[in-house]
């Protein structure tokens, strides 16, 4: 029996929160795991920064890049990619491909939106990366406009691909409610919904407190998540590109799934409330 009232928005929210949750604690679990890889003695984690005591003296100017903050970006691109493969090849249900989809996206906004922002401002995670590459000539420069090149390219590339895989659930590419109703939900709401919590896990996490972070950097770190609103606008009401052959396969699911919107809910109070102050250590 059809469900008579649509709370597909329920569901949406939920694996919204679910994708923000396991990308953006998750670059900084990337961040502290190259830390401890180079042995790095730890001093906080925090969804909005890994602190460590740094010692670069006698490393090459790869590890220097890597452990300085260029790895996760790098790592958050090869998981966009091996989740994109997933979503193209591998079956699964509606809720968990509405999830896939937004979880591709967010680690794809993350890792070339810090392209951007290190090549185009020199600031974020790369911009950490020349502080400690000004004793090497030309390497910042070249590295700028590589970053620059990758970030300009691959943010329009990606919102073209957020546009193609809304398809899945868009039975009449001709219908504009239809296509504003999937793209809102499957785009838009993670724009609406990682920019905020984006904003106050700034706010509270120790690098503003400390100084070392500006609101105005943090407004711009998030702006990471714009593809998605790009997203929206290139299925919902600019129509672009829509596909040739039909690629529909389920409609949004309509009946909410309640354990999905709670453990999405529970690791955003988390992400804010735990890791959002920070764990330190000893």
């Amino acid at each position: 029996m059809e469900t008579k009232k649509d709370l597909s928005i329920v569901n949406c929210i939920g694996t919204s929160l679910l994708a923000y949750f396991f990308s953006v604690p998750v670059h900084e679990l990337f961040h502290l795991l190259t830390r401890v890889f180079y042995g790095d003695p730890l001093v906080c984690y925090s969804a909005g920064a890994v602190q460590a005591i740094e010692n670069y003296e006698g490393m090459s100017v790869f590890d220097r890049i890597m452990d300085a903050g260029g790895s996760a970006s790098i790592i958050n691109c090869i998981v966009g990619f091996l989740l994109l493969v997933i979503v193209l090849k591998a079956r699964m249900g509606a809720t968990l491909r509405l999830f896939m989809i937004q979880l591709t996206g967010a680690h794809f906004s993350i890792g070339i939106g810090y392209f951007m922002i290190g090549g185009f401002f020199g600031a974020g995670d790369w911009g950490n990366v020349f502080a400690v590459l000004s004793d090497v000539p030309g390497v910042v420069t070249a590295l700028r406009i590589v970053l620059s090149i990758l970030g300009a390219g691959g943010i329009v590339w990606l919102f073209f691909l957020l546009n193609y895989l809304s398809y899945y659930f868009i039975e009449d590419k001709d219908n504009k409610k239809e296509r504003l109703y999937v793209a809102f939900r499957l785009h838009l709401l993670m724009l609406l919904i990682g920019y905020p919590v984006g904003i106050i896990v700034t706010l509270l996490s120790p690098a503003m407190q400390s100084g070392a972070l500006s609101l105005g950097l943090g407004l711009l770190y998030n702006m990471m998540w714009v593809p998605f609103f790009w997203g929206f606008m290139f299925t919902g009401p600019m129509k672009t590109l829509p596909p040739k052959k039909s690629r529909f396969l389920y409609s949004l699911p309509k009946k909410p799934n309640w354990i999905v919107f709670a453990a999405g809910v529970a690791l955003i109070l988390v992400d804010i409330f735990v890791f959002g102050p920070g764990i330190y250590f000893t």
